[in-house]
């Protein structure tokens, strides 16, 4: 964990980080000078007590940190700048370069040194991090737009499909099987939809953003069957779902809004349809509703291909499917534990 720390910090540097407000020579001289005074001050303070012995301990810290903040120039500027200083105004003689022992001169020299090796060590460390990060940014760009071709060509291959099967409906002359081709179409155009919001539409690769999907699935459906005096409402709170459960999500939807614009509604001039949901502690309810005149079936009767799709989905789901309904309308819950 450490370590990516560290590596976030030496690639995005205060250089970087303020390019669009001051240039980054300036701020880097300005974070190399003020390291240097601060670490010499700080010294300084201690020659009452340590006089000039380990004068130039603090000098390391300070090309340390200056390198790190902002790059190995400013490291380089605050080691001259320090090293020099430090030597001036903590090594006896203080405030003057006359009469020094050479043996201090052979310190300043080592110590410097010294330092400088472990910038040295510093920048190539930052290099080849910079490196690493910009090979990983290539990696990244090619990974998205294989994503994206990818995402292309699975649009183009499913509205091949529903060209196709719309070719069929139209070439057919039984009204039978147009209604059922055009059943499926719809069907494709709601698994088309989740394809769409899959990959770099989303959060990661695995999920889709269900408030998004559904309500566009939502607008698409009343689009294709608008009603004069019947709107689609979707309030579907912001949550990520896997591409899986979005894809079964997409066709039940689609299926009981259809329902719904299809019979639901007579002659009726205030009919809504919502689509919700609602978070609790044991997951979350997916929730279908209308205002409309009921479920109009006897109580054998098990439905057509759309019910059985919904129940077989809601199986898959792992969900708890209840449907209720009266003269004044019908609801449909889908109680989910996990989205995952």
């Amino acid at each position: 964990m450490w370590g990516c720390v560290i590596k976030r910090i030496l690639h995005h540097r205060l250089p970087e980080r303020w390019s669009g407000y001051i240039p980054p020579a300036i701020v880097e001289l300005v974070v190399a000078v003020g390291f240097a005074f601060i670490v010499v001050a700080a010294r300084a303070s201690l020659n009452p007590i340590a006089a000039d012995r380990a004068p130039y301990a603090f000098s390391f810290l300070g090309v340390v940190l200056a390198a790190v903040l902002a790059g190995w120039r400013a490291g380089l500027i605050t080691l001259v700048l320090a090293q020099v200083l430090t030597f001036y105004v903590v090594v006896q003689p203080r405030w003057s370069f006359d009469k020094v022992d050479p043996d201090r001169f052979a310190a300043f020299f080592i110590a410097t040194a010294s330092v400088a090796l472990i910038l040295l060590i510093i920048a190539l460390y930052q290099r080849e991090v910079a490196k690493g990060v910009l090979e990983r940014e290539k990696r990244m760009d090619l990974l998205t737009r294989a994503l994206e071709e990818i995402d292309h060509r699975t649009r183009n291959n499913y509205q091949t499909v529903l060209a196709l099967v719309q070719l069929q409906g139209q070439r057919s002359k039984d009204a039978g099987v147009q209604e059922a081709l055009r059943q499926v179409a719809d069907r494709i155009k709601a698994v088309t939809k989740a394809t769409e919001h899959l990959g770099v539409r989303s959060d990661d690769i695995g999920t889709v953003r269900l408030r998004a999907h559904l309500c566009e699935l939502c607008e698409q459906v009343e689009r294709g069957l608008s009603r004069d005096g019947v709107s689609v409402h979707c309030d579907v709170e912001d949550l990520t779902v896997s591409t899986e459960k979005a894809i079964y999500l997409s066709i039940i939807v689609n299926e009981l809004v259809t329902n719904a614009l299809k019979h639901a509604f007579e002659d009726s001039s205030d009919g809504v349809i919502r689509v919700a949901s609602e978070q609790h502690a044991k997951g979350v309810t997916i929730i279908v509703e209308d205002n409309g005149r009921g479920l109009q079936m006897p109580a054998n009767d098990k439905g057509g291909l759309g019910t059985r799709l919904v129940d077989r989905f809601a199986k898959e789901l792992g969900c708890k499917h209840e449907v209720m309904s009266s003269a004044s309308g019908t609801t449909h819950r889908l109680e989910m534990r996990s989205l995952a």
